[in-house]
């Protein structure tokens, strides 16, 4: 961090005068606009020719250059098939209005030559003002894989097991695709993750203290899937093959494909997407209960069980542009999964000081035959139309339904002489039933307002969630509904070397919850405000310090209050809370940037300030005559956590390049407003490192390591340290329109977990492991032919 901070004196130190330089390109025969030209400022010398300042056209063929110290310079225009366009002795002014330079117009140029191929790689990771990208299409680790697939070996960010998807250690990170929020979540949505071909990821965008323009939920930011518009040609597609294979002897598949064509304004997009995969998963507990007035009591258990995965995944994309600037567009996406477990757990029961066969009160063994289904839809119609360069409009309607269902059979068998009887002591049936609603209409408009660039719009949200279960003849039914109306607005204006932007977001919010099994209906309203404000210093376009302050909210999470339970095990259930109140986080961030040719440096100090913070509590509670470990999520007091993370990146020039993360962060939790055994003091740490090396031309290798250290937990507890390795290795293909790609997932099969917990009540030890080590081979292929000629159309900005 010294060394970071000793680069920035000398760029502080600048103060010379800039200005701005503006402009529009045309064919000089067609008088149409060129986009993408190639604009650059060369300060040339006799004894030197240096370039200071570079940009492309935009849809209209507008260019800026900013901040530019004021001197001569000579202007260089090009753009492939026309001559280029030099003009010397060009002058910035600081008044934009001043150094307008009018049309400047091209003449096309017809030669003949040899055929020439250019190619180039896209950089794995760069920094951008607000968030951090990481360009994922070409990446070995993610051939063959899923969007999960992905995330998995991005810095800072982890999918769990049970679906939770975490940012810098913090669960509360936002989820959207396209630069909208995901509809779904939990285990949906990571199946559909899983159902999402990793080759229709383009990159993957972090943004870790979001404006007010953004909806405000996700504690520690946002986490946004691009995906590929597949349209480089007139038409073109693709597909992609693979099979895979873990140490349990447990196949799998995928396939996806994908056709585009584009002509006569319109753009027409269909990818498919099938995946099929067996895992195996194993479990152990032992759990002591602490008893005053008689001897504890002990249960042993160990579980192995087997899920087989079936998943289809529909999308089409129709965009339209009717002229220059205005398009309306239709996107529809429809997933499909089904899901069989089939699994066997082991109990031993005891009372006394020690577990032994004396002791032993009890012994039988729980078989679980368990399917699923998840469906869902969505669709989204989008309007644009860009007045001018930097005034545009944007409307969007939105419409998503997720519906769910799972059967469960139990059945428990006495265990006698080591043999399991043939008839059932006890049957259990659990039918769960979930059916998820949104809708949504968003505009967004944005202008110059004088000195200031203005960002407002307007958000209505409509969401519905109808659950029901039946288990053991009980049935309950639950009701939730929200409805948000949101507005903001945002107001950023450039000084200089600075960049200053202000917003406030405004929030009135209304739920209805209706538990109809219980008689009981609660109605809840409240208006909240989300103020945001950064400042971005950047004297040189390779170095970078941003201060930002957000506040933001954590709602609950529907499987937080539905007070439908997991009855998977008997002795540990899980349990929502429909009293849970938001979370509110203050957030402070101070990041610096510093980029080199071989490579760039961003450390992030942070802090994060959290009121009612949401987290699990452990309880004991009888159920049905036995005692039975209940985890619930309740509001805490406070939670404030503070620390830093570090992103390198470096390349050695074309063959070797990487990324390595680390986050080390302190957390504070105040937890005496529901038990002071909640309160916790913690020094975390989490690193990820990842290496692509072009071995020779069209093959290259990746490795990817993470590493979590052990962690205390309160009151009394620890879990074990984790850790992950993957490695690829992918051949191109057809001249480099395909590839064959051979990946090992948990390279060194330790992907697990144990832990031990103590409190007043009781003693628990636990193991898990889910999956093993997989080997996969897969094969991809793209096509295409024709020219992309898209003047006219808008591409939507994703951010």
């Amino acid at each position: 961090m010294l060394l970071g901070l000793a680069s920035w004196v000398p760029a502080l130190a600048q103060n010379a005068p800039t200005g701005t330089l503006s402009g529009r390109v045309l064919d000089a025969d067609a008088e149409a606009p060129l986009e993408n030209a190639t604009v650059a400022l060369w300060n040339e010398t006799e004894d030197d020719s240096t370039l200071v300042r570079g940009t492309v056209t935009g849809p209209e063929g507008r260019f800026t250059l900013e901040d530019v110290a004021v001197a001569s310079y000579t202007l260089r225009i090009s753009f492939v098939g026309y001559t280029t366009r030099r003009v010397p002795n060009t002058r910035p002014a600081p008044a934009a209005g001043e150094a307008d330079l009018g049309t400047i117009q091209l003449a096309p140029k017809t030669t003949q030559q040899e055929e020439v191929e250019v190619t180039a790689d896209r950089p794995a990771a760069r920094i951008e003002t607000d968030r951090n990208v990481y360009n994922t299409s070409e990446r070995a680790l993610s051939a063959g894989g899923s969007a999960r697939t992905v995330l998995e070996d991005l810095p800072s960010i982890r999918v769990d097991m049970d679906g939770s998807i975490s940012f810098r250690g913090n669960e509360s990170v936002s989820l959207q695709i396209n630069g909208e929020p995901a509809s779904l979540q939990g285990q949906s949505l990571v199946s559909y993750l899983e159902s999402l071909s990793a080759d229709a990821v383009e990159r993957v965008e972090v943004i870790p203290n979001p404006s007010a323009k953004y909806e405000p939920e996700g504690m520690s930011g946002i986490i946004n899937i691009v995906l590929s518009r597949d349209l480089e040609a007139k038409w073109n597609g693709g597909f992609t093959l693979g099979g895979e294979r873990d140490a349990n002897d447990r196949y799998g598949g995928t396939g996806s494909a994908n056709v585009g064509v584009q002509a006569g304004g319109w753009r027409v997009v269909g990818t498919y997407s099938h995946r099929r995969d067996r895992e195996e998963d194993t479990d152990s507990r032992i759990v002591e209960r602490f008893a005053q007035n008689e001897a504890n009591t002990w249960v042993d258990q160990s579980g192995r069980e087997e899920e087989q995965d079936r998943s289809h995944s529909f999308r089409t994309k129709v965009d339209y542009n009717f002229a220059e600037g205005t398009s309306l567009g239709l996107e529809t996406s429809v997933s499909l999964r089904r899901d069989e477990e089939n699994g066997r757990t082991d109990y031993w029961e005891y009372a006394g000081g020690t577990p032994t066969a004396a002791t032993r009160t009890d012994r039988y063994v729980r078989i679980l035959d368990n399917s699923s289904s998840d469906e869902s839809v969505d669709g989204r119609l989008d309007f644009g139309h860009d007045f001018s360069e930097d005034h545009s409009l944007e409307a969007q309607v939105r419409y998503d339904r997720d519906f769910e269902t799972e059967d469960g059979l139990y059945n428990v068998y006495d265990i006698e002489n080591g043999t399991r009887l043939a008839s059932p002591r006890d049957q259990e049936v659990d039918i769960v039933n979930e059916d998820e609603q949104d809708g949504s209409l968003e505009i967004d408009y944005s202008r110059p307002l004088g000195v200031f660039s203005l960002e407002t719009g307007y958000k209505g949200t409509l969401r519905r969630l109808d659950s029901d279960q039946t288990y053991e003849d009980r049935t309950t039914v639950f009701t939730f509904d929200e409805r948000i109306h949101a507005a903001y607005g945002t107001l950023s204006k450039g000084l200089g070397d600075f960049q200053l932007e202000a917003g406030l977001r405004a929030e009135a919010v209304n739920t209805t919850f209706d538990l109809s099994s219980k008689d009981e209906v609660t109605n809840s309203s409240y208006v909240s405000v989300y103020p945001s404000a950064f400042v971005t210093y950047k004297p040189t376009p390779k170095q970078q310090v941003r201060l930002s302050y957000s506040k933001r909210v954590d709602r609950p999470n529907l499987w937080d209050i539905n007070p439908i339970e997991d009855n998977e095990n008997p002795t540990f259930r899980e349990r929502g809370n429909p009293g849970l109140d938001p979370e509110y986080i203050h957030s402070f961030e101070l990041s610096m940037t510093r980029r080199w040719g071989i490579g760039s440096v961003s450390v992030t100090p942070y802090l994060r300030h959290t009121v009612n913070e949401i987290e699990e509590v452990r309880f004991e509670e009888e159920i049905n005559g036995q005692t039975v470990i209940v985890r619930q999520a309740q509001n805490l007091s406070t939670s404030t956590s503070y620390g830093t993370e570090l992103v390198t990146t470096f390349n050695a020039g074309d063959r070797l390049e990487g990324t390595i993360s680390g986050n080390l962060y302190r957390s504070v939790t105040d937890g005496s407003n529901v038990t002071t055994d909640l309160s916790q003091d913690a020094i975390l740490f989490s690193g990820r490192g990842s290496v692509r090396a072009k071995l020779r031309d069209g093959l290259q290798l990746e490795l990817s390591q993470f590493y979590r250290p052990a962690r205390d937990i309160p009151p009394q507890g620890r879990i074990d340290r984790f850790t992950s390795t993957e490695i690829a290795l992918q051949q191109a293909l057809f001249g480099g329109d395909g590839s064959l790609t051979l990946r090992v997932d948990d390279l060194l099969n330790d992907t697990n977990m144990n832990m031990w917990y103590r409190d007043q009540d009781l003693y628990q030890e636990s193991n898990m492991q889910w999956g093993a080590r997989e080997v996969s081979l897969s094969v991809q292929y793209t096509f295409g032919s024709g020219s992309s000629d898209d003047r006219g159309g808008r591409n939507r900005d994703y951010r």
